[in-house]
């Protein structure tokens, strides 16, 4: 890594548009993604439950649960990435104390890790929350390539290090306990992912619309498809392929636990429209592509309905690829 090292950015002075969203009640959103799940997996179960503590294992998260003024965040861009890195794109979770103003904040989902930390690039699972004037809770993880053995390398962030890089996905809300969508598939029949099902099902049912789910996700019974990207590239990548030979792809065993989350239509803001890493007590983890075993694989996921949507740091040109 180069000796560069920038200031940190301040979001809460940068660009932002912020939306009210479309909030359907749990219920209908129920009805909204059963029947597009069930031509994609064998076992489909969708209901409104109360969140369970999930502090706990697997889930491990900084507060309990995924209920308070419920936002979804979208942070710079793989335009700061791609074709070359933006190392003055550097931001810190805390800012979004000032963004948002809710206190207690819990921060969940996924982006590029903070580099001038960890000293290459790297995958990024944010698990944050933010009570009274200095109280944290940081159970976040970066994941980064070994470099002598190309294998994948895990690592937790201390308390101290709330920052992140490049591009970023959250949901966030006060913690606190409350009602959230439980879906359990099994045995994918159909193409898609398990992310990309339930959020093409509320594209269609919604239309123009914007929904946003966010939360958790433990995967089950089977093998996974994940990417960990390398030290930033030294050549432009311009294309998709460039891209996809420049990242490193594994296949990785469950269980695994995902945060981040998915938004339904993107109203001109140039939004990721899903995105979850992935992290395990086994050491492997990264960005979540899609499962490589269908007929064993299980998902569990626990996901709320955000009310408000905020984009920072906009880029002024979006790029055709490199939102997977």
């Amino acid at each position: 890594m180069a000796a560069y090292l920038p200031s940190t950015l301040h979001m809460n002075e940068l660009p932002a548009v912020r939306l009210k969203l479309t909030e359907p009640p749990l219920a209908r959103i129920v009805q909204a993604v059963l029947p597009g799940l069930k031509k994609n997996f064998e076992s489909v179960s969708v209901e409104v439950v109360p969140c369970p503590d999930l502090t706990q294992p697997p889930f491990y998260l900084a507060t309990e649960g995924l209920s308070g003024n419920e936002t979804v965040i979208d942070v710079g861009s793989p335009s700061y990435l791609l074709p070359s890195v933006n190392l003055d794109k550097l931001y810190d979770i805390k800012d979004f104390k000032k963004v948002i103003g809710s206190d207690p904040l819990s921060i969940v989902g996924a982006g590029a890790g903070p580099w001038p930390y960890v000293g290459v690039n790297s995958e990024f699972i944010g698990n944050v929350k933010f009570s009274g004037n200095n109280h944290t809770i940081n159970r976040s993880h970066f994941y980064k390539i070994n470099p002598e053995t190309k294998g994948i390398l895990h690592g937790n962030l201390p308390q101290n290090e709330t920052r992140f890089a490049l591009l970023a996905n959250f949901y966030t809300s006060n913690g606190f306990s409350g009602e959230v969508l439980k879906i359990v598939c099994e045995t994918r029949k159909g193409p898609l992912d398990f992310v990309s099902s339930i959020r093409e099902a509320l594209a269609n049912y919604y239309g123009e619309e914007t929904v946003a789910l966010g939360g958790a996700i433990l995967i089950e019974n089977g093998k996974v498809k994940v990417h960990v990207m390398p030290e930033f590239s030294k050549t432009p990548l311009n294309t998709e392929t460039e891209l996809n030979n420049w990242l490193n792809f594994f296949e990785v065993s469950t269980p695994l636990v995902g945060l981040g989350y998915l938004v339904s239509n993107d109203p001109g803001l140039d939004l990721r429209p899903q995105h979850f890493h992935l992290f395990s007590d086994h050491g492997f983890g990264g960005h979540y592509h899609y499962d490589t075993e269908p007929i064993t694989i299980k998902y569990t996921a626990y996901l709320n309905v955000a009310k408000n949507l905020i984009r920072i740091d906009q880029p002024k040109k979006s790029l055709s690829f490199g939102k997977d």
